[in-house]
């Protein structure tokens, strides 16, 4: 066929019949609030802007077969996690700066178990304003580090920022949220 040859009439695709999400629980999760929660659920110790480096990570254990030249086998090993950091306007609490020195001269460090919460607008509206999506207990953490952000009087606009750094031994998605 030439590129001046005429063509016959072409047919429009299939129109798609996409439909929107029924439920607003299936709309990716925004990322509003995170509140930490020790003894008493109605108590947070802090509401935070940033949660980071929430991870999980399985070892490989690698076995290479003689005369299979092609390919390893791989199986899964042990589930590792890694350390978990929050960041949090600094306010007058001195909680988390006592719970990193809190054992400094026994050579230990406070092991405690919390809930992190992490909230949205209430789909609802009206009261609560912020309705609960998703929890994890961390089992165990203590904090390996604890810094403030950088103390200016050229950064007079901004607010100072505290960070905490927290080991744990494991953590568990709670599924009654």
């Amino acid at each position: 066929m030439g590129l001046l040859q005429s063509t016959s009439s072409m047919t429009a695709p299939a129109k798609l019949n996409i439909t929107p999400l029924g439920n607003l629980e299936e709309y990716p999760i925004p990322v509003y609030q995170f509140s930490i929660l020790f003894d008493d659920p109605e108590k947070p110790v802090a509401l935070f802007q940033t949660v980071s480096e929430l991870s999980i990570t399985r070892a490989i254990d690698s076995l290479n077969e003689g005369g299979l030249n092609d390919f390893g086998r791989e199986f899964p090993g042990q589930i590792s996690y890694g350390h978990i950091t929050f960041d949090v306007g600094l306010s007058s609490s001195d909680f988390f700066y006592k719970w990193m020195m809190d054992g400094r001269y026994a050579g230990r460090a406070a092991g405690k178990t919390f809930t992190l919460v992490q909230r949205r607008p209430n789909p609802e509206g009206g009261s609560p304003i912020f309705a609960d999506v998703k929890s994890w207990t961390f089992t165990n953490a203590f904090p390996v580090s604890w810094k403030l952000s950088e103390l200016s009087l050229k950064d007079s606009e901004n607010i100072v920022i505290e960070s905490l750094e927290l080991s744990f031994d494991y953590f568990d998605l709670d599924p009654t949220t």
